[in-house]
């Protein structure tokens, strides 16, 4: 037990390690990510940590004014999403990968692509928060678009180092990705448009 708990401490260290240096262009940083199953198993733990980050911008969201009328409600259906969309895109990744011929290299992406999305959450939070100062919009404005496309460049970033993929092959898997969460998104929104049944 102690064993496993340290062999997850040591590989959410190289974790942060890899993706903090991914985060600034370094490209040595993807040499943190290997190809071993069970570590690509336990890098899911990311979405624990990235949970109360998802919950932070939401907050962040209603702050800056577009809070649901029933938060309780759209905060479970957007837990419900945010399960949803992290396990989707991991299980369509793979008959993808396995399309493009990089299958083999699915472990090391999806340990990489983890760590990502928590790195994204921390770089869409900082975006944020100029709306909790009530800066100038124009600078609130540009922070979140800074900070998405950031997000965003990050993910195909990590594609590309950890399958070695073209920019095109690795800006489809950030598409799939980013459509999986609009879809998801609405979907969410349909309850809260008065679809009922009877």
């Amino acid at each position: 037990m102690k064993s496993d708990l340290r062999r997850l401490g040591a590989e959410m260290v190289r974790g942060a390690h890899g993706i903090a240096l991914l985060t600034i262009g370094k490209q040595r940083g993807i040499a943190f990510f290997g190809s071993d199953e069970d570590a690509t198993r336990r890098s899911f733990i990311t979405a624990v940590i990235a949970l109360p980050l998802f919950v932070l911008l939401r907050l962040l969201d209603w702050i800056a004014g577009v809070a649901p009328a029933e938060t309780s409600h759209a905060l479970a259906i957007d837990l419900l999403s945010y399960v949803i969309g992290w396990t989707g895109f991991v299980l369509l990744s793979r008959p993808i990968l396995r399309q493009m011929g990089q299958e083999r290299k699915w472990p090391r992406y999806i340990t990489a692509w983890n760590w990502c999305n928590l790195a994204q959450y921390v770089l869409l939070l900082v975006a944020g928060l100029p709306t909790l100062f009530h800066v100038q919009p124009i600078v609130a404005e540009t922070a979140a678009l800074v900070g998405f496309g950031w997000a965003l460049w990050l993910e195909w970033y990590v594609a590309r180092l950890a399958l070695e993929a073209t920019p095109l092959a690795a800006a489809f898997l950030v598409v799939v990705d980013v459509g999986l969460t609009v879809a998801l998104g609405l979907l969410a929104t349909l309850p809260s448009q008065g679809l009922s049944i009877g």
